[in-house]
This record gives C-alpha cells, sequence and structure tokens, in this order.
C-alpha cells in the first residue's frame, strides 16, 4: 500500500517544480517603510513622464536582455559583477513603425570600470506592443 501511494506522491511533487513563481520585488520591514513620508505631489524637477507602452517595452526588453535570475559566475572580477547590474545600464526608447517600440540599452559610461570594450553591453530591441513580444534584437 505505501509503494502505491510514494509513485504518484513523487509524481505530484516533480509536478510542482514546472511552476515557478513569478518575480516579486522585495519589500522593506514595514519599521522602515512608515519612515518614508511621499509629498501630495512629485516634485517636477527631475520628473518624468514615461507612458505605459514605452514602459513596459523597456521592462520586456530588459528582462530579456538582463533576466533578474541571472547571477556572476563564481570568482567574478568586480567588473563582471557591475555587468550584471540593472542600474549599471541606461536606456534610450522611441516609438518605431506603427506598433513597434525601440529599445536600446547601453553600458552606463560612469557604471563599470572596463579594461576595454565589453561585447554585450548593448542591444537594441524592437517590441511588439499589441502583442508584449519580442520582434528582433540587434547586438
Amino acid at each position: 500500500m505505501r509503494n502505491k501511494l510514494l509513485l504518484p506522491l513523487c509524481l505530484l511533487l516533480s509536478a510542482c517544480a514546472l511552476f515557478q513563481r513569478s518575480f516579486r520585488p522585495t519589500h522593506a520591514p514595514p519599521e522602515e517603510a512608515v519612515q518614508i513620508l511621499f509629498p501630495l505631489e512629485l516634485p517636477s524637477e527631475g520628473r518624468q513622464i514615461i507612458r505605459g507602452p514605452m514602459a513596459a517595452a523597456i521592462q520586456l526588453a530588459m528582462d530579456d536582455f538582463l533576466p533578474r535570475d541571472v547571477q556572476p559566475h563564481r570568482g567574478a572580477t568586480p567588473e563582471e559583477v557591475c555587468l550584471y547590474q540593472r542600474d549599471s545600464y541606461d536606456v534610450f526608447a522611441a516609438p518605431g513603425s506603427e506598433g513597434v517600440m525601440l529599445v536600446n540599452i547601453v553600458l552606463s559610461p560612469q557604471a563599470c570600470k572596463m579594461n576595454g570594450p565589453s561585447l554585450d553591453a548593448e542591444a537594441t530591441y524592437a517590441v511588439d506592443v499589441r502583442k508584449w513580444r519580442i520582434l528582433a534584437i540587434k547586438r
């Protein structure tokens, strides 16, 4: 009887591995969060408006370019670690042809002190903003 239950249980547990939880950002503990005071309005100086389709296209391109779960290899140099940090990159975005958003991701000149050019530190994406898919990538 025990063996009859063991096989379905093993299959069920292995099937659970197929379901990955979607990414959720880390939140500060409540005692830290209560210290933040929000203004009635965002300050006008430095404020930028990024429309929904552009924001979504940038996120889609960045998730492909530098997935959140990718980590530097063991023994990576500080320069290599820098390449795995999203804030090391600048993003330029502009509407392309109808229904397409162009997103260019480049290594920020101030971010990583590289000894030479980094070959994989730039890409331009064509993102279909109707079906939310990547149409093409130019590296």
